[in-house]
């Protein structure tokens, strides 16, 4: 923690400091939860050497392919690209990022990106919030389960996890710069009664 001018203990606050109480309980059933904080990597491996393998053998996950998504012991990893990932560690280990530049060696690279990104995890009617900033079809059997798609959500770039059947649990990876205008826009969405005509008249 930082020391305030009186010497004090500043503590830290994130990007949608204040905005889980008011995300909790967007109505309709819908709920928005603030991830945890996390260390995140951008990985980078040619998936033709043996580099690969001794990533995988690290994170205790296989490298997922295009599209797609796996987590195991409270880690997430995210297919970015043919030869890209990112790692989403939310346990903070102080040895991965070392460990990682170790079995990438000469075949790849590590780059930390903690803060980049946030997590917001959607639930309720997910796919049918987020169909009013898509065009992304959440409900097509092309989104089920670890499923991660890149796309916009009104006017910001977000990576949609599919965190259960029939995306009725979404997970967003967010810019850390576009935090507050996705988590408002979610409660702007939610709150329009054209969203959800028939509970409305109801």
């Amino acid at each position: 923690m930082a020391e305030s001018a009186d010497g004090g203990q500043i503590a830290p606050r994130g990007a949608l400091y204040g905005y889980a109480e008011r995300l909790s309980s967007l109505g309709h059933g819908i709920t928005v939860e603030v991830g945890a904080p996390a260390r995140t990597f951008d990985l980078r491996v040619d998936p033709t050497t043996s580099a690969l393998l001794a990533v995988e053998d690290v994170l205790g996950l296989p490298l997922p392919a295009a599209s797609r998504f796996a987590s195991g012991d409270g880690r997430t990893v995210v297919w970015l690209g043919p030869d890209e990932w990112l790692v989403i560690d939310p346990a903070m280990s102080p040895s991965l990022e070392q460990s990682l530049r170790d079995a990438v060696g000469s075949h790849g690279a590590v780059v930390e990106q903690s803060g980049q990104r946030l997590s917001l995890v959607v639930s309720g009617d997910a796919a049918g919030l987020l169909a009013k900033g898509t065009g992304l079809d959440l409900r097509g059997d092309g989104f089920g389960p670890g499923v991660a798609l890149q796309g916009l959500l009104a006017q910001a770039v977000v990576v949609f996890l599919a965190r259960s059947e029939n995306a009725r649990t979404v997970e967003l990876l967010v810019r850390t710069s576009f935090a507050r205008y996705v988590a408002d826009w979610l409660r702007d969405a939610a709150s329009d009664p054209l969203a959800y005509p028939a509970q409305a008249e109801g």
